[in-house]
């Protein structure tokens, strides 16, 4: 899958080749201490990456002490359940990377070979942003991306571009639609980048069916509740936790 979109403000002095664009790998997490460490190596051994900072969102279980564990990585704890969005800000406010490298802390199979093919087109100034897109990891997670590309949790972008959004802070599941929404609105070049072979758990894979169900519903709530925000309002709700 690849998209373009009509580029009217980007500055096309970024990246130029004599520049080496510095990367920060951001990990937001609540609850995945049984998961987040093969991501975590996985980015640190990565030679783009300049540093790794995982950002437990509140978790009650050892997901700061499993990623403090990882040579490497800055492991941040908040001290309360925030949501992925304010994870995410909190982790772009604590490093001054050019480039912001977003994975989730469930993937299975995430390579370095993923990794440079996310970072590559913002690199050469093809893009603005990248979203990755499973493919060949396994069927359930390869047909939810293939209808909702533009809620990866996988993705690639300019620090000063993320820290221009609006309200990420309350936006919680609905981040990954925040982000989406004001690169195109912006007319900004966003592309997606086919990452083959890896998959994630599921939600009903981590917690049970009933839990799983209960928090994927959330999710999907989440995301309704600033779709149709910010398509009657041109803004994201207030608050939607």
């Amino acid at each position: 899958l690849t998209e373009s979109i009509a580029d009217s403000e980007f500055d096309r002095s970024w990246p130029t080749p004599t520049k080496r664009l510095t990367v920060a790998a951001i990990v937001p997490a609540h609850n995945e201490a049984r998961h987040i460490k093969p991501v975590l190596e996985a980015l640190v051994a990565a030679p783009e990456v300049d540093e790794v900072i995982a950002v437990s969102d509140g978790s009650t279980d050892d997901t700061c002490k499993v990623a403090a564990g990882v040579p490497g990585v800055r492991a941040v704890q908040l001290p309360r359940n925030r949501g992925k969005g304010a994870a995410m800000r909190h982790g772009a406010m604590v490093t001054e990377a050019d480039v912001l490298l977003f994975f989730d802390a469930d993937l299975v199979g995430l390579t370095q070979t993923h990794i440079h093919d996310l970072l590559r087109p913002v690199f050469d100034g093809d893009a603005t942003m990248t979203l990755g897109i499973f493919q060949g990891g396994r069927w359930a997670t390869d047909v939810a991306q293939y209808f909702s590309p533009g809620i990866t949790g996988q993705r690639a972008l300019l620090r000063e571009v993320f820290l221009k959004i609006p309200d990420v802070d309350n936006v919680g599941y609905g981040i990954e639609l925040a982000i989406t929404y004001y690169v195109r609105h912006h007319g900004m070049i966003s592309k997606y980048v086919p990452l083959r072979g890896i998959t994630a758990k599921m939600k009903e894979e981590k917690l049970g069916w009933i839990n799983g169900t209960a928090a994927r519903c959330v999710m999907y709530w989440q995301m309704l509740c600033f779709r149709i925000s910010y398509e009657l309002h041109g803004r994201p709700p207030k608050n939607i936790r």
